[in-house]
Formats: structure tokens, sequence, C-alpha cells
């Protein structure tokens, strides 16, 4: 009977395997804030990259003519990054010039072009252009399914817009 107390002491005062214990705890938490700050920098990431390009293309168009050849090649300039756009070339997944681009004028003589990517479907195009819908990130992880919270969603739409005054050729 002594025996089996002293080995009861030892595993009583023993701290092997607390580490391990603590990490288990750990761990959820530490991949939930991975995924947080992953999701987060590519979304980030995500509109930067469209900011800049809705800037290029209404740069593009406000030195040259509005028919339909310069409005395609404004709108590759936002999907693609370049004037001619092939499919699996586009800036970020998912986006296309024919759904996500928006091109509008305003003015009787045309004084501004404006290039966006709408919130809403509220796009009012220009002759010659696609009316556009909403482009909506598209996360890689599922951090509500991490969170246990169904409605905690990153699909959040991202809508940059660049206007610029037109320079009548």
């Amino acid at each position: 009977m002594k025996c089996k107390l002293g080995i009861l002491r030892k595993l009583h005062h023993s701290e092997r395997g607390g580490a391990l214990a603590e990490l288990a705890i750990v761990v959820p938490f530490l991949a939930v804030m991975l995924a947080g700050v992953s999701e987060f920098g590519r979304f980030f990431q995500n509109y930067t990259t469209l900011a800049k390009a809705t800037r290029s293309a209404s740069r593009y168009l406000s030195n040259h003519a509005l028919n339909a050849t310069e409005l395609t090649r404004a709108q590759n300039l936002v999907v693609c990054g370049k004037l001619t756009c092939a499919s699996g070339e586009e800036l970020v997944k998912g986006f296309s010039a024919t759904n996500h681009v928006c091109i509008e004028t305003t003015g009787a003589p045309v004084t501004s072009v404006t290039v966006r990517i709408p919130r809403i479907s509220d796009c009012n195009p220009t002759a010659g252009s696609n009316a556009a819908t909403p482009f909506a990130y598209q996360p890689i992880f599922n951090i509500g399914a991490l969170l246990h919270d169904a409605g905690f969603n990153m699909a959040v739409p991202i809508s940059p817009s660049t206007t610029m005054f037109y320079m009548a050729n």
C-alpha cells in the first residue's frame, strides 16, 4: 500500500503534460486569428488592386475617344491590367469586365469619366459599355464556421471608384 501511495504522490506533483494541455487550449484561438489576419490582408490587397485598376482605366479613358473599342480596352485595364485580356489573366480571381466594370460619363458634352465597381446594381453605363453588377470578395477561410457563427461572412462587396475629367480630342 505504501508503494502505491508514493506513486500517486509523484503523479499528483508531476507537471508533465501541462504544456500539451495549454497548447490544446491555445491552438484554436491562434488558428482563428491566423485565418482572420490573412483574410483581412487579402481583402485589402484585392481592394487596392481594383482601386488602382479603376484609376488606370479612368485615366486611359480621359485621354481617348469614348467609342466601343476604347471602352473595351478600359474594361480590360481594370480586369487584367493591360489593354488586351484573355481568360485566366485576371488581377483578382472571379472578376470580369462584362459583369463588374461600370463606365459612366457626365455632362452634355462629356466633362468627366467614372470607372467604378458598383456596391449595388445602380450602374448607368455609357453607350457602348455594359451594365455592371456588384463584385463580392471571395474568402479562402470560412471564419464564420471557425467561430460557430453562420452570420459572420467576409464575402462583402468591393467597390472602388475613380472619376477623371475628360479631355476632348
